[in-house]
């Protein structure tokens, strides 16, 4: 069975309590006696029980709940401005989307701060390729200077000749071999070498720079110094290690 009563309602009262739906935007000023039934009326969202302090009620067939729990269902603010005698609806700041602008501020920040760290290691890494490259060269040079200097030590008098040795090159994989005699000092000793002999002296200098720099391949030449004339080319192949010699 319907409840019925009879219920003075003032429009003030009820705007400043729980705030009622439905509203006239067009309504007339006034006070107004209506009948209000109740029948224990229940308002479900999503199959869920909404709970109210102010039970819904019908008037004239139109069924009115509370607009604030209504607002709060749907994540809405509702304000009663008194003095306008107006009821404002906004929607809540959605604190879920607050949380996520956070998080992905707080993640590009992380991104920046590892993307600057980053730039910073490579940078170093740079640096100490740099420095290892120097290094390096400079490791190359001395080892390229000591092996000149036993060069000249071993075979610098060959067949009582005076043979001046020098080595260049920029890296271990490539090494060149000058070798100066003056013929001017040495022209009878230097006649009485057989090419065999000479490819032997070129052949044990090619040994001992292998010695040193395992796979270099290696260009060289024999030079008169007294005429800046070249005698004999040659050259040794780091993979097989073999010389080859021509006479110039």
């Amino acid at each position: 069975m319907w409840k019925k009563k009879w219920v003075p309602i003032v429009s003030s009262v009820i705007l400043a309590g729980a705030v009622l739906m439905p509203i006239s935007t067009d309504a007339a000023v006034g006070k107004k006696t209506v009948q209000a039934s109740y029948n224990n009326i229940k308002v479900m969202y999503n199959g869920a029980v909404v709970t109210t302090d102010l039970e819904p009620f019908i008037i004239n067939g139109s069924t009115f709940i509370p607009l604030r729990m209504m607002a709060n269902v749907f994540n809405k603010d509702v304000v009663w401005d008194g003095t306008n005698y107006t009821i404002n609806v906004k929607d809540k700041p959605d604190t879920r989307v607050a949380s996520l602008e956070a998080q992905l501020a707080e993640r590009d920040s992380k991104i920046k701060s590892l993307e600057s760290k980053i730039s910073d290691l490579k940078d170093e890494v740079d640096k100490l390729e740099r420095k290892k490259g120097s290094s390096s060269k400079d490791d190359f040079d001395d080892q390229l200077a000591d092996l000149e200097k036993y060069l000249n030590r071993e075979f610098g008098d060959f067949e009582d000749i005076s043979w001046d040795i020098s080595l260049d090159g920029d890296d271990e994989d490539d090494i060149s071999v000058e070798i100066e005699v003056d013929l001017s000092d040495y022209e009878d000793e230097y006649d009485d070498l057989t090419k065999s002999q000479i490819r032997g002296f070129v052949e044990d200098i090619c040994e001992a720079i292998w010695d040193e720099f395992k796979d270099a391949d290696i260009e060289g030449v024999i030079i008169d110094s007294d005429e800046d004339e070249d005698l004999y080319e040659f050259e040794g192949d780091g993979y097989n290690n073999k010389v080859t010699l021509s006479a110039v």
